[in-house]
């Protein structure tokens, strides 16, 4: 079923629709969430934690009502401590006023968005437990809102959803990327990129703490941040200028470079792409899935796996206000047949999204594939992928880097982590 939003209003007077209809359940979604298992798989798929319905003393359970990421309710009840195996007393449930500044409940937020999106639902309710803002888990998440507030509900998304609309052309105005790597010894030991390279600037250092152990002024991961463009080859570009200033930048010729998921075991490196001029609906967000991150499977080495426990589940994006970043994928710098092609497959989606018809969310097996690394069953996927996407508007535009790119991604094991990207890049 497709809801559409109200029409909205020109300069001249003129009603024109909105760019993109609001979008309910899918009927396969419906069905699976009707089998608590299936979500409770589709939720570890995702690396959500999960647990079941019963009650433990001094936890808080929340019941959040959203609309995709927009969270119409919160209900949240405090377990009462039991005498044996029985409560005392039924939990009451109290409405949480938002937005709220309390760590926990922002917390939760977050954590039933993830949820919503990882059965493929658009709107639901979702229950978690949490004992703290960081021990959270869900119980469940249906695909519907209570009845007793349907009505409101649905008028207070189409409300939120026009609004959000309207904050964004909906249109492609550019395209950018932050793609990270890492540096290693000839010892074989990671090196820091803090050790060459400062925070700020178009090569800089990623301010995300791994360990503990590292201090304040540590930062071992090294990333490029080139200025977007509306063209993917000019992005390619400024990425190739930006590998070039890092290399004078770090200068050591011992340190290798090194790309991927995962290069060293417990630092994970990902290639965001940023979309500026878009809203990250779910539906995008579903595009971006079935045909940035699906495919790249085929090509993923250990390190992307490992990497997942933590990152790079699917649909993984922070919205911004020029937009936002897609941040699911691993670092594509490994080779730069890759990167190109990844550009310019970006493009390409994000300017035909509506036009696209692959729903691996609606497709369990496909799911599976994804996170359990399964290359021979995500091959004929990939195959058909390609073979749609080159009926497209603008294919014809970018035909060489994505012939070559798919060719690739069906021909090839894996790609070359373990090479020094300054010879794979060419550089000076």
């Amino acid at each position: 079923m497709i809801l559409r939003t109200k029409t909205s209003q020109r300069a001249n007077g003129q009603e024109t629709p909105a760019t993109q209809p609001m979008t309910a359940n899918a009927k396969e979604v419906v069905a699976y969430l009707h089998r608590p298992e299936i979500g409770r798989w589709l939720l570890r798929q995702g690396r959500i934690p999960v647990t079941g319905n019963e009650a433990r003393p001094g936890w808080r359970t929340y019941r959040v009502c959203l609309y995709q990421d927009y969270v119409l309710d919160i209900a949240r009840s405090e377990e009462q401590s039991h005498w044996l195996l029985h409560r005392l007393q039924e939990p009451e449930w109290h409405s949480v006023t938002l937005p709220s500044t309390e760590t926990e409940i922002q917390m939760v937020q977050g954590l039933a968005t993830r949820s919503l999106y990882a059965v493929g639902a658009d709107a639901g309710q979702v229950t978690i437990m949490a004992a703290s803002p960081h021990r959270l888990k869900v119980v469940e998440v249906e695909p519907n809102w209570p009845a007793s507030h349907a009505d409101e509900y649905m008028q207070r998304a189409r409300d939120w959803w026009e609004a959000r609309m309207r904050k964004q052309p909906q249109t492609l105005q550019s395209l950018g990327a932050d793609p990270e790597f890492a540096l290693r010894k000839p010892t074989g030991e990671m090196a820091l990129a803090s050790d060459f390279l400062s925070i700020n600037g178009a090569v800089g250092c990623d301010t995300t703490r791994y360990r503990e152990e590292l201090g304040l002024h540590q930062h071992p991961v090294a990333e490029l941040r080139p200025a977007p463009s509306e063209d993917p080859d000019q992005l390619f570009t400024h990425i190739y200028d930006n590998l070039a200033l890092a290399y004078q930048k770090i200068g050591d010729a011992s340190i290798e470079w090194l790309a991927g998921g995962m290069p060293f075991q417990g630092y994970p490196i990902g290639g965001h792409i940023h979309f500026g001029g878009l809203t990250p609906t779910f539906s995008l967000r579903r595009k971006l899935d079935a045909y940035l991150a699906l495919p790249l499977v085929l090509i993923e080495d250990a390190g992307c796996m490992s990497r997942r426990e933590r990152y790079g589940f699917l649909g993984d994006v922070r919205e911004k206000e020029y937009g936002f970043e897609y941040r699911t994928l691993p670092s594509w710098l490994v080779d730069p047949l890759v990167a190109r092609g990844i550009l310019h497959l970006a493009h390409l989606v994000a300017t035909n999204h509506e036009k696209l018809q692959a729903s691996p969310h609606l497709k369990l097996p496909l799911i599976k594939a994804y996170y359990q690394g399964e290359k021979e069953k995500l091959l004929p996927y990939v195959v058909q992928v390609w073979k749609e996407v080159k009926e497209l508007p603008g294919y014809t535009l970018s035909r060489i880097h994505l012939d070559r790119y798919f060719s690739f991604l069906i021909e090839s094991q894996s790609w070359r982590t373990d090479e020094d990207l300054r010879k794979i890049w060419k550089l000076p």
